[in-house]
This record gives C-alpha cells, sequence and structure tokens, in this order.
C-alpha cells in the first residue's frame, strides 16, 4: 500500500508540521496518527469530542480520521474511538474497505485481510470503530510505551460503475503478497524435530529442540547452551531443567518458534464429574495457574514479548478467587501493569475480606515486601 502521510498529535493538539494534505497517488494507502502524551491529551479531550487528522488523498478522494480519547458518546466513554472521515462532497459516494490496527499488529495489515473487510459506502460521512479499544485495557497493553502509541489506518478506494443502489462485485485490481508463513515453518520444525541437536527433560516428559533458535530468541538458552554459563550444558545433548511443568514449557517453546501465544488447553487427566459451572470455574483456576507459571518462565529465559502478553492475559482473570495468587506472582517478576489492575480490583471492593481469604492475605504477607501490603491497604482505604 502507498504511504498517505503521518498525523502528530501532541498534548491533545495535532502539531502544526503534520496539517498540510497529502496525496498517496494510489487507490490504497495508510495513514498513521502518532499519538504523543496519550494521559495529557486523554485529560483535555472530553467525551464527545475528537482530534482530527492531517486531510490525506487515496482514490483521488480527500480524507481525514478523527481520534476520540474518550469515546464517541456517552455509549462509549470507556473506549477509544476511530473514524475514517470523507471530507470533500465534490464527487459521488464511494466505495470503500478500510482497517484500523496499532502499529504493532502487522498480522491485521496483511492484504487479505482488509479485502475481507464489509466494504462500505461514504459520501459526506464517516464509518469506523466505536469501541475500537477498551481504555482500561489498552493503559496497560503493549500498545502504549512511553505514554505514546501509533494508530494505522489502512484504506482501499474500489473502483466500480456501479452505485449504492446497485450493487457490484466489481473491486480495485489488488496485488496480494502472500501472508509471512515463518512461524508455521518453525512451528512444524518444533513439532516434526527434524534437525533438533538437544533434548530437554522437564517433569518427566522430552522436548526436541534446536539450540540456533532457542539461542537466537533467549540471551538466557544462549549462554546456558553455547556460553560458559553452564559448560556441561554447552556440551550435552540432554539438558534437564527443574521447577517448571512440561505444559508451561511447552508454552515456552511455541512461543519461542511461533512467536504466538500458545493455547491452554486440559488434559486428559484433568476433567472431573462436577456441574458444567464448577467445570468452567476449574478450568479457569488452571489456566490461572499456566499463565502464571508461564510468565514466571518468560522472565527466567527473557522472553518480555511473551510476558506482557502473559500479563494481558491475566487481567482478564482477576477476581476475588484469583487476586491474591495474581499480585504475588506481579510482585516477585516486576509486572507493574498486573500489579496495578490487581489494586484497582482491590479499590472497587467494600470489604477487604470480599477479596482475600485469610490464605490470600497470609499468603501476600509472607512472600511480598511491606510496600505491596501498605499499597493494598492505601487503594482499599481510598
Amino acid at each position: 500500500m502507498a504511504f498517505a502521510g503521518v498525523s502528530l498529535i501532541a498534548d491533545g493538539k495535532l502539531c502544526a508540521s503534520t496539517k498540510s494534505t497529502i496525496n498517496s497517488g494510489a487507490d490504497s494507502g495508510y495513514h498513521l496518527i502518532v499519538v504523543e502524551g496519550y494521559l495529557r491529551t486523554k485529560e483535555t479531550t472530553p467525551n464527545g469530542e475528537w482530534i482530527k487528522s492531517r486531510p490525506f488523498i487515496v482514490g483521488g478522494r480527500r480524507w481525514t480520521i478523527d481520534y476520540h480519547p474518550n469515546g464517541f458518546d456517552e455509549d462509549y466513554e470507556e473506549f477509544i474511538s476511530v473514524f475514517l472521515v470523507l471530507e470533500d462532497d465534490t464527487g459521488p459516494s464511494v466505495r470503500v474497505q478500510c482497517a484500523f490496527s496499532f502499529i504493532d499488529q502487522p498480522e491485521l495489515r496483511v492484504p487479505k485481510h482488509i479485502r475481507q473487510s464489509e466494504p462500505f459506502y461514504l459520501d459526506d460521512s464517516f464509518d469506523g470503530q466505536f469501541d475500537f479499544m477498551k481504555k482500561e485495557v489498552f493503559e496497560r497493553s503493549r500498545h502504549l510505551k512511553d505514554d505514546s502509541f501509533v494508530i494505522r489506518c489502512d484504506l482501499v478506494v474500489r473502483k466500480s460503475a456501479v452505485n449504492k443502489e446497485e450493487e457490484g462485485t466489481a473491486a480495485l485490481p489488488f496485488t496480494e503478497l502472500p501472508q509471512a508463513d515463518l512461524p508455521s515453518h518453525l512451528g512444524d520444525l518444533l513439532l516434526s524435530k527434524e534437525g533438533a541437536d538437544v533434548t530437554f527433560e522437564v517433569d518427566g516428559k522430552e522436548f526436541a529442540a534446536h539450540r540456533w533458535m532457542l539461542a537466537a530468541r533467549s540471551t538466557v538458552f544462549k549462554a546456558q547452551l553455547f556460553g560458559t554459563m553452564n559448560v556441561d550444558n554447552a556440551t550435552s545433548s540432554v539438558v534437564k531443567i527443574d521447577d517448571i511443568k512440561a505444559n508451561v514449557f511447552l508454552g515456552l517453546l511455541t512461543f519461542i518458534y511461533t512467536d504466538g501465544m500458545p493455547e491452554f488447553k486440559r488434559g486428559n487427566g484433568d476433567e472431573t464429574d462436577d456441574t458444567e459451572q464448577d467445570d468452567d470455574t476449574e478450568e479457569d483456576d488452571m489456566k490461572k495457574d499456566w499463565l502464571l507459571q508461564l510468565l514466571e518462565a518468560a522472565e527466567r529465559y527473557g522472553l518480555q514479548s511473551l510476558k506482557s502478553v502473559c500479563e494481558e492475559k491475566l487481567t482478564e482473570l482477576i477476581c476475588k478467587d484469583t487476586v491474591a495468587d495474581i499480585i504475588v506472582v506481579a510482585e516477585r517478576n516486576r509486572c507493574l501493569w498486573l500489579k496495578h489492575s490487581c489494586l484497582e480490583f482491590v479499590k472497587t471492593s467494600t470489604n477487604l475480606h470480599t477479596v482475600f481469604t485469610a490464605d490470600g492475605l497470609e499468603q501476600i504477607i509472607r512472600t511480598c515486601s511491606p510496600s505491596v501490603l501498605k499499597e493494598l491497604l492505601s487503594k482499599f482505604a481510598s
């Protein structure tokens, strides 16, 4: 896709240097919105108000993007909203396809994904996502870095002789590049064990892997398998690892090879005869334990991306039955977002005993620093 310019929003307003119109010169293109000073922008732009991007031209028409830091209206005040706006009214309605993503979500920008998005007509109106992302989730996500982030809007203007009433199938000729299949190939390599030169013994099971792959992805594995950290491991074809469960280590290897979040799957021995509700509760509890252990394994082997993903997944599981376990692991592994989410959950409770069991409080007191207990009490008191 052709580059259709960038808009810089700093401290709640569009910077003058990015106000002029830019022409992509093509029928498909992408525009970037760079937001610096997110918190300041959120404070100064009330619900229902927005910041408009610089104009840009794609498909011969003039467009802008409206960024709502506090949502489009009262129904969406918990969300960030983004909209594509057709600025000019000099021509007929235009049939377009578009997709919004963060700059670190390349999987959402492949041509196939955009072409499969629902086509829509625009005249002098707008279209977009009222609930692009919930603010509280965004603020602890990996998309926000140093109080800044980048949104990308990919736009395809479809050339067609039909009008809105006579829907047709003619579409803009569009050369689709093949999707990246390297993660798939590497995942197959892990499963096939072809060329594996090291075997890990973990929790009574064996996992075959490739030294070069582990070393490329983890400096800790590199030091263990090629360096002087552990001479035995550097020369042995069998490495024993303690203190990690087999399904957690498999998840770790899956991420190393594919850069994708592994799925949690119950083992055959985990099935129970309880009611469906109890079974769902038990599965959530097992998933929580697995994610906590996977987070600690990610910390142990220096996989920060996996650690961040685990944090995001765990925030969805915070409740009175899990918050004690999660906050202990968050504190031990310096997961500030995750710990903050736990503290905010405590803040919303009316009684400390409804949040923590006696065992949960004892666990926090025994394993966390005094500052954590102080933060807990401060949040509860507020």
